[in-house]
């Protein structure tokens, strides 16, 4: 059985109901969703810290990578959002836009 990107998003929200996250931001509404989306931004910063050092550890860099993906699925799962069939579609639209989004090179 191949697993899916809709199968590991399921499975790393219910690990992060299981370890109490949700019970600590169950606000709902734009507060909220910005400081969830913030979180985001943290783990980039986080990546972005990683490339910056002088001997920048790729295993770091992956993990902090991870990081912003996990934040990015459990987001998405609060806000019932399918990401599978989010990226799926998205890509077939940006599959449609010429070179650079046609912007000259």
């Amino acid at each position: 059985m191949a697993l899916t990107l809709k199968h590991i998003q399921d499975t790393i929200y219910i690990a992060y109901k299981q370890h109490g996250y949700e019970k600590n931001w169950n606000d709902s509404g734009k507060i909220g969703d910005i400081a969830k989306l913030g979180l985001i931004i943290t783990e980039v910063s986080e990546a972005i810290e990683e490339i910056r050092k002088p001997n920048m550890n790729s295993k770091n860099l992956a993990f902090e990578c991870a990081d912003i993906i996990i934040r990015v699925l459990n987001f998405a799962s609060r806000k019932n959002i399918n990401c599978e069939i989010a990226i799926k579609e998205k890509h077939k639209i940006n599959m449609k836009r010429g070179f650079l989004h046609g912007k000259d090179v």
